[in-house]
């Protein structure tokens, strides 16, 4: 890893969080969306693989980290929760009982979330701040010789 790696992990794990920012306000945005037919907006989820993971390959033959790319986003997948019934026979799109079918987002969770988000956003923010005034100062010590 060169000179400049911490800062590429730093900047891999800030878009990361801001993938998930974005998805967990999406998630929030739509908790309350209904669809026709009794299907509801599906919560989604960031997924993210690891660089090492996929380097060993299938055989999980070791290898070096010197050269590994960062950590990517992969997708953004749908999570497999099952709506919430809510009963509200005056909505448009209730059926015969009268129920309502919503997204399986809980509004607490996302909202830890987002604090969860915030936070390591922040670290990788500090860790990249550092780590660019520590080569600064190494460039200036090499002028000032």
């Amino acid at each position: 890893m060169g000179m400049f790696g911490v800062l590429d992990i730093s900047s891999a794990g800030m878009d990361v969080q801001q993938a998930r920012l974005e998805v967990t306000a999406t998630n929030i945005a739509n908790a309350r969306t209904t669809g026709k037919d009794g299907v509801a907006y599906q919560p989604l989820a960031v997924v993210v693989h690891s660089a090492i993971a996929e380097a060993q390959g299938p055989a999980g033959t070791p290898t070096t980290v010197a050269n590994l790319p960062v950590p990517m986003v992969a997708d953004v997948v749908p999570m497999n929760v099952a709506p919430k019934l809510v009963y509200d026979p005056g909505h448009p799109d209730a059926d015969a009982r009268g129920m309502v079918a919503l997204p399986g987002v809980d509004p607490v969770s996302s909202m830890m979330d987002l604090i969860s988000i915030s936070r390591g956003y922040e670290a990788n923010l500090r860790a990249f701040d550092i780590t660019r005034s520590l080569l600064q100062r190494t460039l200036d010590l090499g002028r000032n010789r």
